[in-house]
């Protein structure tokens, strides 16, 4: 019993260390009536592409791509989000063959990083991508 008590207490220990740990979370919500995907977001970390975006009526949770880090980030001066949309269609089937990238019609945007309030390096945050369709974005940093 003594150990059964020793070992849940180490346990939750363990957990309530881990839940202090600082992230650092870019998030993507698609409000476009078209399913897009992003090919390339230039000026974050490489693991901070979503790729696929399906369109969504809100910003749920249930419906984020979300990439999540738990150590500082470097942001670069300007953020180029690269995307292709491919109409009403999408595409079919699920993920593509890494390193491909799909058909349809290419887009940018590109932000300055000062202007929407992000510092160059952050320990902890969350940054929310929101597609609004007819190439607008909208980029908030949530604390």
């Amino acid at each position: 019993m003594r150990n059964i008590i020793l070992s849940l207490a180490m346990t939750l220990a363990a957990v309530g260390c881990g839940a202090g740990v600082p992230e650092v979370t870019f998030k993507y919500f698609n409000l476009n009536t078209n399913e897009i995907w992003i090919t390339e977001v230039i000026g974050l970390p490489l693991d901070a592409t979503p790729g696929r975006l399906i369109p969504s009526r809100e910003e749920i949770p249930l419906e984020v791509k979300a990439s999540v880090f738990s150590e500082t980030v470097h942001i670069k001066d300007w953020i180029t989000i690269k995307w292709k949309d491919n109409g009403k269609e999408g595409w079919s089937g699920g993920l593509k063959i890494p390193g491909s990238i799909p058909p349809g019609e290419a887009h940018q945007a590109e932000f300055k990083r000062e202007d929407l309030g992000i510092l160059a390096t952050l320990s902890s945050g969350k940054i929310r991508f929101t597609y609004l369709g007819n190439d607008k974005w909208r980029v908030e940093l949530l604390k």
